[in-house]
């Protein structure tokens, strides 16, 4: 190979190097809010939503019936929510209760996290949860 092939290979390597880093920078989700519109592996409750709205260092959920809380972190490409989460003690059906625990199960999971522009994914072994960005 020539010394200009090198330079080249090198450049490329290099701007490689320098747009995986970007990909993999902290997303920035505090004062965000997200409402799913596509969960695989889970079945919601007719008529209910789940939305995850983020503040510094937590997370707040809701999936039709209590409200979740918990200290959270984002950073590499992993949503870490402590646990147990706080929650709520509304009395709701049984089928929306039943989705609160599936909730916080899932979210303290450790789901793998993704940001695409204003749409979150969450993703375990079992689920992938699709939530755009709410105004």
């Amino acid at each position: 190979m020539t010394p200009d092939g090198r330079l080249a290979v090198l450049a490329l390597l290099g701007s490689t190097l320098v747009l995986g880093a970007c990909a993999g920078e902290e997303a920035d989700l505090a004062g965000r809010t997200f409402t799913a519109t596509e969960v695989r592996g889970h079945d919601l409750v007719e008529g209910s939503t789940v939305t995850l709205a983020f503040e510094e260092n937590a997370i707040s959920a809701q999936a039709g019936c209590n409200t979740l809380n918990g200290g959270a972190s984002w950073d590499g490409g992993t949503l870490d929510v402590e646990e147990p989460m706080a929650s709520t003690l509304m009395a709701c059906e049984e089928d929306l209760m039943a989705q609160d625990q599936w909730l916080a199960s899932f979210l303290t999971s450790s789901p793998a996290l993704e940001v695409d522009g204003d749409v979150l994914t969450l993703d375990d072994d079992t689920t992938r949860m699709t939530l755009p960005e709410q105004p």
